[in-house]
């Protein structure tokens, strides 16, 4: 058996089919629940990272442990498919009390986490050959409005301006940020332009910063531009962004 990989026997597999609305016990609240990992970029004095007076069932959040060690948010997100919107989702790697990585994801309304949680019961959430154990989150989060935003970034303009390398370094520059992945759309080398998309692993303070920092480029900000040339500003003006399609809430 490889290491890491937990299957579920028959019986394990009927009751927790026979228990699925059961929020006591499936999804289930854990007790008690880890604290949050020092490994954890956001902070729990944070009111955006602390528990929200709603029932369990309305919350959209899970704690998934038993991750591959070396589990990459890249690996987290795209084995999460035909189920909803990310809100936010963070790794907490591996370390000398555990030997597995453990994983926060709040999905952006609770069709979609039910919809996540189904796949778990039937088994078809496994990475490499690990099997996770998904959980309620004890930090309940709630469904965000309906809305066209997501944590993917598509943006198109200038090639000077619309690649994987001058984007990132302009990021890094103004917020902290993951990616699932990174793919340039379309490139013509004749006229200069392209569309990029970005995937960050989370919508708030990613992806929702990322069009922040996008508007202030192009509105020639003044903490935005800082350090540019003319012909840089020149080129921002052309750039535009819109959100597209979270791959999480499709096949």
């Amino acid at each position: 058996m490889s290491d890491g990989f937990q299957p579920h026997n028959q019986d394990l597999r009927a009751q927790e089919l026979e228990s699925w609305w059961d929020f006591g016990l499936l999804p289930g609240v854990p007790s008690p629940q880890p604290s949050p990992s020092e490994n954890y970029h956001g902070s729990p004095d944070n009111t955006a990272n602390q528990s929200q007076d709603i029932p369990i069932e309305a919350s959209c959040s899970v704690w998934i442990t038993g991750l591959p060690p070396d589990c990459t948010i890249r690996q987290l997100l795209t084995h999460i498919r035909s189920a909803g919107k990310i809100f936010t989702s963070n790794i907490s790697p591996a370390d000398h009390e555990n030997q597995t990585s453990a994983a926060k994801v709040v999905f952006w309304d609770r069709a979609g986490l039910d919809r996540f949680l189904n796949q778990y019961v039937w088994g078809t959430f496994v990475i490499r050959s690990y099997k996770p154990i998904v959980v309620m989150n004890r930090i309940r989060v709630a469904a965000q409005p309906p809305s066209e935003r997501s944590r993917v970034i598509r943006i198109v303009g200038p090639f000077y301006i619309v690649n994987q390398q001058y984007l990132e370094q302009y990021f890094n520059k103004h917020f902290y940020y993951q990616l699932e992945d990174v793919a340039m759309i379309h490139s013509n080398p004749v006229i200069g332009r392209a569309r990029i998309e970005f995937r960050f692993s989370s919508y708030r303070a990613q992806a929702a910063s990322a069009v922040t920092w996008l508007h202030r480029a192009r509105n020639e900000r003044p903490d935005a531009i800082e350090g540019m040339t003319e012909n840089e500003i020149a080129h921002w003006k052309n750039v535009r962004y819109f959100y597209g399609p979270d791959p999480c809430a499709s096949a």
